[in-house]
C-alpha cells in the first residue's frame, strides 16, 4: 500500500514510518526543509519536501497514495508565535483533509490527543463521553478544532476518517530534546511534586504504532474513535517508577502549588519579552495540563484493533536509556568528581560577553568554577566543556548552587549529550602537579601574583593551585597601581 505520511520525523512519525516500511508498504514522507530527514534517509524512504501549510506540495505528496496518516502537529506548550498552533494544527489540519479528498485517498489517520476533551465529566472517561467546556492550552484547543474540521468533512463529503487519540507517549527516543513528559519531570523535579495527586494516562509508542499499523492492515472502520490509552498513573507513581529503573534518588524537595502558579506566569512574561522558551518548559499552558491531569479509558482498542499494551514500567525504561538521562538521576552526593584543570570560556546569565574560568574538579552532575566575578547562587551559567581545543565543542549549562571567595559550584540542568565520556576523558589526565600550576595571564596581560594562589601543600592534599582572574597586585594585600600614578 502506498501511504502518505506527515509529521514523519517526529517522535511519533519516525517509529511509525520504520514500522510501516518494515510491513513492506511505500512510504511517501512530507518533510520541512528544516527536518532532521536523517533516520527516514536509514530506512529507504525518500522524503517529499513541503509543509501542510503549502497545498501543492500536499497534493503532489499524495498522488497514487490510497492511505494517509496525518501526524504534523505544533505539539509544543509555548510558542513566540501563539498563531503557528491555528496554522499548522488548524488550518494545515484543514489542507490536509481537502487534499486527501482530492485526491481520492481512500484511509485517512488523523492522529488527535486526549487533552483534546479537557475536563469530561467522569473519568476515566472513553470515546462515548463528552468533550469537557474548556481546554487547557493552547495546544488542546487548535487541536480539538482540527478534530472538528475533520469529522465536519467525513460526515459532510465522505472523508474515510478514523481518529485516534494517543495517551501521553513514553518509550525510546533518537535524542533528547526535553520535550517528553520523563524529561520535563527531570528537569523540574519540585515543580512536578507540589502535584503529586495528578493523574495522567501514558502509552508506550510502540502501542500507538501497533493501532496505527491495525488499522490500515484490516478493513478499514471509517466513523470510528480509538483511544490509544495504557496505564493512568499519578505523579507520586511516575517518580517511584523512575527511581525504581534507574536505581537514583530524585530531589525530595517540593514548591506549593501556588508558588507554581507564580513560576509559570513569571517565566512566560520573561519567555515573551526574551522571544526564547521558559525556562524548563514551564508555561502556563504546561502547569494547567500538569496540574489538571486525564484519565482515559483505551479498552476499545485493545478490544477492537488487537493490540494489548506495554506496562509503562518498560516504557520509561526505555526512554531513559534512548536518551542517556540517567546523568540527570545521578545521586549528587554520590557522583565522583574528578579533580583537574581544564582552562574553558563561559558566560553567565546576565553577562554581555563570554569570559575565560578553570574547571578545578568535575562530575557528571556538576562542576566547580573558577570565575573572573562573583556570582550570585541561582544564576545560570554556560560553558564550553572541550577546553581551547580548536574545533571541538561540549556545550553544559547549569545553576549556581554555591558561591565562595574561590568561585561557584554548579549543577548541570542541560548538556548537549552524554556527560559520562566526558568525565571518564578528563578523570583520566595525568595527577595534578604537586606544585603551584603555572599562572594564567589576567585579564591585563599581565602574570599574577603568588599570593593569589593556592598553597602547594594544598594541591599535594587533592585540592589545585587557584590561577588569579582579578587585578594583579605588588605584594600581600597591595593592588598593582594604574600606569602614570605613584603606588
Amino acid at each position: 500500500m502506498k501511504i502518505f505520511l506527515t509529521g514523519a520525523t517526529g517522535f511519533i512519525g519516525t517509529h511509525l514510518a520504520g514500522d510501516l516500511a518494515s510491513r513492506g508498504h511505500d512510504l511517501v514522507c512530507l518533510a520541512r526543509r528544516s527536518s532532521n530527514i536523517l533516520e527516514l534517509e536509514n530506512i529507504g524512504v525518500e522524503p517529499v519536501l513541503g509543509d501542510v501549510q503549502d497545498r501543492r506540495s500536499l497534493l503532489t505528496g499524495m498522488s497514487g497514495c490510497e492511505a494517509l496518516v496525518h501526524l504534523a502537529a505544533a505539539t509544543s506548550f509555548w510558542e513566540h508565535d501563539r498563531e503557528i498552533y491555528s496554522r499548522v494544527n488548524t488550518e494545515g489540519t484543514r489542507n490536509v483533509m481537502e487534499c486527501a479528498l482530492e485526491s481520492n485517498i481512500s484511509r485517512v489517520v488523523h492522529m488527535s490527543t486526549l487533552h483534546i476533551y479537557g475536563r469530561p465529566a467522569r473519568r476515566p472517561f472513553d470515546e462515548q463521553s463528552m468533550v469537557g467546556p474548556v481546554r487547557f492550552s493552547e495546544y488542546a484547543r487548535t487541536k480539538y478544532e482540527a478534530e472538528r474540521i475533520a469529522w465536519g468533512l467525513h460526515i459532510r463529503k465522505g472523508l474515510p476518517l478514523v481518529v485516534c487519540c494517543p495517551a501521553i507517549v513514553l518509550g525510546a527516543r533518537s535524542s533528547g530534546g526535553g520535550t517528553s513528559f520523563v524529561e520535563r519531570l527531570l528537569d523540574a523535579v519540585r515543580v512536578h511534586r507540589a502535584l503529586l495527586n495528578s493523574v495522567h494516562t501514558f502509552v508506550h509508542v510502540r502501542d500507538v504504532v501497533d493501532a496505527v499499523g491495525q488499522i490500515l492492515s484490516r478493513p478499514f472502520p471509517a466513523g470510528q474513535r480509538y483511544f490509544i490509552a495504557g496505564e493512568c498513573i499519578s505523579i507520586r507513581r511516575l517518580a517511584t517508577m523512575l527511581e525504581a529503573s534507574s536505581g537514583a534518588k530524585l530531589s525530595r524537595g517540593a514548591m506549593s502549588g501556588s508558588a507554581v502558579r507564580i513560576v509559570g506566569t513569571a517565566f512566560a512574561a520573561m519567555a515573551g519579552i526574551l522571544g526564547k522558551p521558559p525556562f524548563r518548559g514551564l508555561s502556563p499552558d504546561y502547569l494547567a495540563t500538569l496540574r489538571e491531569g486525564i484519565s482515559a479509558d483505551g479498552g476499545k482498542a485493545a478490544r477492537e484493533l488487537g493490540i494489548t499494551y506495554t506496562p509503562i514500567a518498560q516504557a520509561i525504561s526505555d526512554e531513559l536509556r534512548s536518551v542517556e538521562t540517567h546523568g540527570l538521576l545521578t545521586d549528587k552526593r554520590r557522583a565522583r568528581r574528578n579533580p583537574i584543570l581544564l582552562e574553558i570560556v563561559y558566560k553567565a546569565q546576565g553577562d554581555d560577553t563570554s569570559m575565560p574560568g578553570y574547571v578545578t574538579n568535575i562530575s557528571e552532575s556538576g562542576m566547580f568554577l573558577i570565575t573572573r566575578k562573583p556570582y550570585a547562587k541561582g544564576r545560570y551559567i554556560s560553558a564550553n566543556l572541550s577546553g581551547k581545543t580548536p574545533g571541538k565543542f561540549f556545550m553544559a549549562r547549569g545553576r549556581v548552587v554555591r558561591a565562595s571567595p574561590d568561585g561557584v559550584a554548579v549543577d548541570f540542568t542541560h548538556k548537549d549529550r552524554n556527560i559520562r565520556g566526558l568525565v571518564c576523558e578528563l578523570g583520566k589526565r595525568p595527577p595534578l602537579p604537586q606544585s603551584e600550576p603555572r599562572p594564567a595571564p589576567s585579564r591585563h596581560g599581565r602574570t599574577p601574583c603568588k599570593t593569589d594562589q593556592r598553597a602547594p601543600e594544598k594541591a599535594a592534599a587533592g585540592g589545585i593551585g587557584r590561577p588569579c582572574l582579578r587585578e594583579p597586585c605588588n605584594g600581600p594585600g597591595q593592588r598593582q597601581a594604574p600606569s602614570g600614578t605613584n603606588p
